[in-house]
C-alpha cells in the first residue's frame, strides 16, 4: 500500500499490509499495490518507495499545491522500479529489516530512559529523593 498524497514527506510512503485487522478497509488516499512476486519482493518495493530514489520520483511526477502533493495510479504504475535479482532483493530486505528492528529497540530504550529521567527529576524536586541518597 502507498499513500496517494498529503505532505511532501508522506507522498508515496509504502508499507506492507498483512491483514493485522480483520475486515479492515482503506480510504481512497491509500493506493493498494500488488507486487508481481516473480519479479519483485513486496518488502523490497516498500523499502524502494521509501528511499530517496522513490521519494524523488514521486515528487517529480506529483501534482503539487502549497505543502501538498498527490499522485495517481497511472504515475504509480510508471514508477521505474530498480530490479536486482530476487535473491539480492531478499538479502537487502533482511538487512534493512534488521536495521529497522534495531532502531525500534533503541527508540524503546530511549523512551524508557526519558521516563526514568522524568521520574528521578520529579523525586528530586519534590524531596522524595535526596542527593545524599544517590552517592
Amino acid at each position: 500500500m502507498l499513500t496517494e498524497g498529503g505532505d511532501f514527506d508522506k507522498l508515496g510512503r509504502g508499507f506492507i499490509w498483512n491483514g493485522e485487522v480483520p475486515g479492515c478497509v482503506h480510504q481512497n488516499h491509500i493506493l493498494a499495490v500488488r507486487a508481481n512476486r516473480s519479479m519483485i519482493e513486496p518488502e523490497f518495493l516498500a523499502y524502494l518507495t521509501q528511499s530517496a530514489y522513490g521519494k524523488a520520483y514521486f515528487l517529480s511526477v506529483a501534482h503539487k499545491t502549497t505543502n501538498l502533493a498527490c499522485i495517481n495510479t497511472t504515475k504509480l504504475k510508471a514508477f521505474p522500479a530498480l530490479l536486482p535479482v530476487l535473491q539480492d532483493q531478499h538479502r537487502m530486505v533482511d538487512a534493512l529489516t534488521a536495521v529497522d528492528r534495531k532502531i525500534e529497540v533503541e527508540g524503546q530504550r530511549r523512551t524508557a530512559l526519558a521516563s526514568l529521567f522524568k521520574t528521578l527529576l520529579h523525586h528530586l524536586m519534590t524531596g522524595k529523593l535526596r542527593i545524599h541518597d544517590l552517592v
